[in-house]
Order: structure tokens, then sequence, then C-alpha cells
């Protein structure tokens, strides 16, 4: 990751500062707090396979619901009688043929169920030691095992821990990244910070971390031992991250962020961690969740749903720089890149029943089909 001057600061973490658990702890769930006026986590995402299938999650319902679009039929594949209330983190394997959707806990819910295998042919594991993952916190491997960051509520949101989750539901602790966190917090004076999401693989993770005074984001290789922490503009606070991703090159971990003016004004939509320092785009409304982010080989979409309904959808380069600010699909939560380099977004308002995917295209977002949520899909 190249550094820019002045915003970002680069540490090397001392031997102590990582302790190597020698085998898995039991853990609930918590929900991760970074202050009053804090984004909500935002799940909603669209994937596409190598067929052509999509796989997409998003609120309804007052619930995670998860849907196959396949040769334009909506499938809904939310899993039946359980509670996602939590919301559903999805991801895809390399090569994009085995899904994995875990399910988050919510509150006082203490079991997180997983679901993996083909999109359609999965089978579920329930995690036995009750853990849960952090938003967009699921990175599959392969098709029998994933990393996720969990937390525990026992002793707050951050105390949290690097695990493999297997096909089978079963919890291997690979390392406790608490002291990362503390030293994280001494360093760069990061209050309370909380791992939100990873990227990379087993052998070279990297980790977001933000802090709840939204004056500091830091990205963490806790296996190499290395900190990249990114200050926002003078006069800014962070407000929410989208999930960690990796650009096209693999040589950077970006996140997109919104940004709120201390002294009042419009909150902005900035990338961090891009290479070019990438510009920041005025959002056109209140944002009422963190981004959607997607990475395509020509560049890298943002989605911020806001109040009233609309939803900003921004375009940026591979280099960072601003190609499009517009406005995106009625409803709008959650983007993603087709095949052939279109964006796609998925739509719900989380009070009815109705989702709808759209795709971009030389005039704007078309409706690509629609799917209504029965009653008592979810526990």
């Amino acid at each position: 990751m190249k550094i820019r001057p002045l915003t970002k600061l680069a540490l090397s973490l001392g031997v102590g500062s990582l302790v190597l658990a020698a085998c898995g702890s039991s853990s609930v769930a918590v929900s991760a707090h970074r202050g009053p006026q804090s984004l909500a986590a935002n799940y909603a995402t669209v994937l596409e396979s190598p067929s052509g299938n999509l796989f997409t999650e998003a609120q309804a319902y007052q619930h995670g619901q998860v849907l196959e679009a396949k040769s334009g039929v909506l499938r809904l594949m939310t899993p039946q009688g359980v509670s996602t209330r939590g919301g559903v983190s999805l991801a895809l394997t390399p090569g994009g043929r085995t899904s994995w959707a875990a399910v988050m806990a919510h509150l006082e819910l203490y079991v997180s169920p997983i679901y993996v295998g083909p999109i359609d042919d999965w089978h579920a594991a329930e995690l036995p030691t009750a853990v849960a993952p952090f938003p967009g916190s699921i990175l599959p491997v392969d098709g029998n095992n994933a990393m996720a960051i969990v937390g525990s509520k026992a002793h707050g949101a951050g105390n949290q821990e690097l695990v493999r989750i297997s096909a089978t539901g079963s919890v291997t602790q690979m390392l406790a990244t608490n002291p990362t966190l503390l030293h994280l917090g001494a360093t760069v004076h990061c209050g309370a910070p909380v791992y939100e999401s990873l990227t990379g693989s087993f052998s070279n993770p990297t980790l977001l971390a933000a802090c709840r005074s939204g004056s500091e984001v830091a990205f963490v290789s806790p296996l190499t031992r290395s900190i990249v922490a990114e200050r926002p503009p003078k006069g800014y606070r962070y407000l929410g991250f989208s999930a960690v991703g990796d650009l096209t090159n693999g040589t950077e971990s970006v996140a997109a962020a919104v940004l709120a003016p201390v002294g009042g004004g419009a909150d902005e939509v900035s990338l961090v961690g891009s290479p070019a320092g990438a510009p920041m785009a005025k959002l056109h409304g209140r944002p009422i969740a963190s981004p959607s982010f997607a990475v395509s080989a020509s560049g890298d979409w943002v989605l911020v749903p806001l109040a009233g309904g609309k939803s900003q959808v921004i375009e940026y380069s591979p280099t960072g720089a601003l190609l499009a600010d517009r406005s995106g699909p009625k409803e709008g939560q959650g983007i993603g890149i087709s095949s052939g380099g279109h964006a796609l977004v998925v739509a719900a308002n989380p009070n009815d029943t109705t989702i709808t995917l759209w795709r971009d295209g030389t005039r704007g977002f078309v409706k690509s089909g629609s799917l209504s949520i029965p009653e008592g899909v979810n526990g």
C-alpha cells in the first residue's frame, strides 16, 4: 500500500503485540459501536458467479434476505426459520463456484448459522462455539474453509479474534487480535478501535479497524505485524466504512468511507487507502447506512443509501480518479459488478417485502427483476 504524505502513518508492531492462541475459545456476538453518530453496517451486496448467476443480499421485511437471480428469475435463498435480523454476510470463493453466507447474531441471539455450498445446493452448519462475524468479515478460501473476525460479548467489542471456520461449522482460533488493537490505540491514539472487515488470504490477511471518534482508520496486517493508519482531511471525521477490498492489482487494500464536516454541511464520500488519494464526492442527502463497495478491473463503485428512499452511486477509476457521481435506484442498498464490468444494484425498503435488481446500461439503471418476500420466511 502506498502512503500519502501527512495523511497516513505506517507503523511496525512489536513482537509482543501479537498473541498466537493454541486453541479455540467460546464467545458470543456483540454489535460494533463507534459512537452515537456512526452509520449502521451495510451488508447489502451483489455477486456474480462465472456462469452469470447473481447472488445478492438486502434488508427487506426486517431481515437480511438472500436471493439468486438465474436466467432472469429471482429465487429466495434465505434460510427458513432462521432469524437474520442481524444481517447476512455473503461471499464467493475464488473462482466463484461456492458461496458462503454467515448469518449474523443479533443482540441477544447467541447462535450464528453458516450456509456453504453451490448457490443452488446450500447446506447449513451451526457454529458450535456461538460466535458471529462482524460486518463484512467472512473471507472464503475454498469450499471447505473461510476466515472471519469474531467478537466476544462477555468482554466488549474490543475483544476480537481471527478465526478459521470450516464448512462443517467448527471454529479454530488463529489469532487473538485484542493486543493488536491495544497497540493501535496507544500508538496512533485510536480510541476504542474495532475491526470491521477483512480481505486478503490466510497467509496475509488485512483487517480494517475503525476508531470510535472517527479520527482514524487503520489497515492492520497482524501476521506481518504492520499498520497503515489514515486520518480524514482536516475538518472532517469518519462516519462509516464499507467492507475492505483489494484493488485489481492486489497491492492495495481500499474501503469506501462517508466523512462528515465537523462544522456542518453535506457529508462526503471518498476511498480510504486509494493510491492516488481519491477526491471526495458530496452526498445529495443524509446517509442512513454505510457504503456498499465493489471493485472491478475498470474501476471502483460506491453506493450510499440516503434518507427518503434515495441512493447515490459514485464511480472511481482504478487510480482513484472520480469518474461519475449520480443518483442510484430508489431504495438502493448495495452494489456489485457484472461479468461485463457494469454496475449491479440491489434495492429494497427494509420495512417492505419487495427486492429489486437493477443493471447499469447506456441510459442509466434498468430494472432487471423483482421478488416479493413471503411472510414466515425468517424466524
